[in-house]
């Protein structure tokens, strides 16, 4: 008898045979399952204020002091996610990466980078308000910045779910974060207005500030990465 042997074709990379982007989900919807039961009352809260615009003296309830410690972990919630998203790109449009890095190398490097950017942008508000705003309106800002980031978080989580257990386009999934990225921008520029401004004129001083502080630090990551990317396959 012959025998003949055939060289067999490999599967296609799909993200829900990925473990690390199954134990990163897993974190995401524990986390968010331990927030909803002891803090959703806090949630609703923080979203009423992101949304409507309140007095300064009714800007921090007592109510709201007992729930900082979730606040970390839903900025960190929202940097995995935004990591899995540059993943998910750079998997769909640069493969040959994959195959020759380690996916979990790839997958922290993003959510690292998303880390230091969201540390670098904290870092400029803060000096920047300390220079030319007022204590109770820096306080505001952080306020509203992280209850931004925190949402933005919790709209990827489904987006993200599509996209791994779904197999939701690269396009339409593009889509959907960047609709959630520019309402979030949105929702900065009308309560930053609202926070530091007080007549017209300051939305001229708003768009450059949030252009310098906000937009460009995302555009110089985006950048760097797709350097970093194109470096790594050469």
């Amino acid at each position: 008898n012959n025998f003949y042997m055939m060289n067999g074709e490999s599967l296609p990379y799909l993200l829900r045979n990925d473990s690390m982007i199954t134990i990163i989900l897993f974190a995401s919807l524990m986390l968010v399952a331990y927030v909803l039961s002891n803090g959703k009352k806090h949630l609703i809260q923080q979203l009423k204020y992101l949304i409507v615009n309140r007095e300064r003296n009714n800007l921090f309830d007592n109510s709201t002091t007992g729930y900082a410690h979730y606040t970390p972990l839903l900025i960190l919630h929202t940097c995995m996610l935004s990591g899995v998203c540059l993943y998910y790109y750079s998997a769909n449009t640069q493969p040959a990466l994959f195959q020759l890095y380690p996916h979990s190398l790839l997958l922290g490097g993003y959510v690292g980078s998303i880390l230091i950017l969201l540390l670098a942008k904290y870092l400029c508000y803060g000096f920047i308000n300390w220079i030319f705003f007022d204590k109770i309106s820096n306080k505001a800002w952080i306020n509203i910045y992280n209850n931004s980031i925190i949402w933005s978080g919790f709209f990827l989580l489904p987006i993200i779910l599509l996209v791994v257990y779904f197999d939701l386009s690269l396009i339409i999934s593009l889509f959907l974060v960047f609709i959630v990225i520019i309402i979030s921008k949105i929702v900065l520029f009308y309560r930053g207005f609202s926070i530091f401004f007080k007549n017209f004129y300051g939305c001229f001083h708003l768009i450059l500030y949030l252009c310098a502080l906000e937009i460009l630090p995302d555009v110089l990551l985006w950048e760097s990465i797709v350097l970093i990317n194109q470096f790594l396959l050469q």
